[in-house]
């Protein structure tokens, strides 16, 4: 670093730092002049001025070196600047810890093809390196690796099979063969006490929480443990989507899986909220998908499966509020503005100038959607292109089916459809949903083909649809990138229009409150169940487009409920979604 590059701004600037953490620091302080160092080198990099990669790297070296802790805002700024120039840590560096501040996301070069383009980081997995690629390469990557799963499990993909389950299935298929290969005798077990298997409880951890990864979780590949000689271990860490976050411990002696509200202790993250209101436990068995289907059935009647739904709590300063829906949309659109290599600024105003997109920002994020964080859930976007491509937007409703029955088998049809083209890696393949949902031979399970119930109106309706997915194909690629593009998608699915469907994680939940309510209320259940009994209809109502129209219609309407309830799908309060309150006592409360 020159010397004469650092100016005394700034050194205050550093001094004005550090004085937050301890009192009185020296300008001389090692801390100090790295940290001034640092602003130094990201000063020049956003006016005029030139700064070396050699520069650059030393000044995150230095940085990193004098801090006590690596979630400094400087460091993880420098990151991102060495990752434009395509300097990228190795396996090792910095303690092997360097990916909890160098970014998820970024612009720069390809690892693979080194052309300069948006890149995702990948984890450390499948004796695969942290690896930064661009979503060609990242394509490629997969299609390599799903060739090689296919020949090792033997599982392939099933007709319209999401990406979801296929991963589970194939997960499951490679741990039994797996445990099979490495599981010592029993005779080599005894007498012969070992190490606290750490690795094989991280291991373990990272598949219970396979439906949250999915769901947008940050579910990391390191975890912070505890236990000793008189207590049984345990695995705890954080996870966080968005500005939600909570709690999540594991005891694998015990099989036992807590999950606990968030608590920003030490008001670090001024915009962020807890995502569960009240502790809960799950009993995990230590190997098998059992473990991870029920987690994935707490976390969705949690909630924690679906686009969180939060209100600024009332009477909170005004500010604050301010502050927390600046964040949401600067989530919405970082990942746009880096797709376009402009700033967030600019992205806002290309969108609030584009008619398409403008409308939808005004009504669906704005007014329907404006409870609801930007997050980024696969199957949320899924229902939002059902939504907003098919059922919105479009002539589907100018020819609405004589039944609501069939209107919500084909809404079920349509999501089983597009959810398979729904990627939080690559995004959305709009060609492929494209080509489905107009696809004049396109059956329903029974096979009734779609365009047949539509009659002379399918003609209208495969014009407008193809126009819809066609719009949101050029924004994806023109104006916002895969990444804001699924976030708008899982607001758009989202909303009051999709609470009562199919295909969100509170699905089976909802289904359960209903079939409990009738149940206590003394209603008869839809043929074959009042002889099977609640908990089938509940199991089989996870495939409900399998069941006949009178079960379907049981359903939605209940027909033996009253004006007081209990009520069916289209009426019951459960469908509600569950809110979160953003409450930020550390600021000031306004008089009412």
């Amino acid at each position: 670093m020159r010397n004469d590059a650092v100016t005394e701004a700034d050194l205050d600037k550093a001094m004005s730092v550090v004085e937050r953490s301890r009192q009185s620091p020296q300008r001389d302080d090692p801390a100090v002049r790295a940290l001034a160092a640092a602003i130094s080198v990201l000063r020049r990099l956003r006016g005029d001025e030139a700064a070396t990669d050699t520069e650059l790297l030393a000044a995150h070296d230095q940085l990193h070196a004098s801090l006590p802790h690596r979630n400094d805002d400087n460091l993880a700024a420098l990151a991102q600047a060495l990752l434009s120039r395509g300097i990228v840590p190795s396996p090792g560096d910095y303690d092997d810890a360097w990916r909890f501040w160098w970014p998820k996301k970024g612009y720069g070069p390809c690892r693979d093809c080194r052309q300069r383009r948006s890149l995702t980081r990948y984890a450390a997995k499948a004796g695969k390196p942290y690896r930064y690629l661009c979503t060609r390469c990242r394509k490629q990557e997969l299609a390599d690796i799903t060739e090689y799963l296919t020949s090792a499990t033997g599982v392939v993909p099933k007709d319209g099979e999401s990406a979801e389950s296929l991963f589970s299935r194939r997960v499951a298929s490679r741990v039994g063969q797996l445990g099979q290969r490495v599981a010592p005798a029993p005779e080599e077990q005894a007498g012969h006490p070992e190490a606290e298997p750490w690795g094989e409880y991280v291991e373990r951890l990272v598949e219970l929480l396979a439906p949250l990864d999915w769901a947008g979780w940050a579910v990391p590949d390191a975890y912070d443990s505890d236990g000793d000689a008189e207590t049984d271990p345990m695995l705890f860490t954080e996870l966080w989507r968005t500005n939600a976050a909570f709690v999540v411990e594991y005891y694998p002696r015990e099989n036992r899986m807590r999950f606990l509200p968030y608590d920003d202790v030490c008001s670090d993250y001024p915009e962020s909220f807890s995502a569960l209101d009240e502790e809960v436990e799950l009993t995990v068995a230590p190997d098998g998908d059992g473990a991870v289907k029920l987690v994935k059935l707490r976390s969705g009647a949690l909630g924690l499966l679906d686009a969180t739904h939060v209100r600024v709590a009332k009477g909170a300063d005004p500010g604050a509020a301010e502050s927390f829906h600046a964040e949401s949309l600067l989530t919405l659109f970082r990942p746009a503005a880096a797709y376009r290599k402009t700033s967030v600024e600019e992205i806002v105003k290309v969108a609030a100038q584009d008619p398409d997109l403008d409308a939808y920002l005004n009504w669906v994020v704005g007014l329907a959607g404006r409870n609801v964080q930007p997050d980024l859930v696969p199957d949320a976007a899924a229902l939002g292109i059902a939504a907003w491509c098919w059922r919105n937007d479009t002539a589907v409703e100018a020819h609405h089916l004589p039944s609501d029955v069939l209107m919500a088998r084909i809404n079920i049809a349509v999501t089983r459809t597009v959810l398979p083209h729904v990627c939080p890696y690559e995004g959305i393949d709009w060609n492929s949903i494209e080509r489905l949902l107009t696809d004049t031979g396109w059956k329903l399970p029974n096979g009734r083909t779609v365009s047949f119930l539509f009659g002379d109106g399918w003609p209208e309706v495969q014009s407008t649809v193809r126009k819809q997915v066609r719009k949101w194909h050029r924004l994806d690629t023109e104006v916002l990138g895969p990444e804001t593009t699924l976030r708008l998608m899982t607001i758009g699915g989202s909303t009051s229009y999709t609470r009562h469907w199919w295909g969100q994680g509170r699905w089976r939940a909802i289904c359960e409150e209903i079939v409990r309510d009738a149940v206590e209320a003394g209603f008869t259940l839809p043929q074959p169940y009042d002889c099977r009994g609640p908990e089938a209809l509940i199991g089989d109502l996870e495939q409900p487009d399998m069941q006949s129209d009178a079960v379907l219609d049981w359903l939605i309407d209940m027909p033996e409920s009253t004006e007081t309830g209990p009520y069916g799908l289209r009426r019951h309060p459960s469908t509600q979604p569950i809110v979160r309150t953003y409450d930020p006592w550390w600021a000031p409360l306004q008089e009412d």
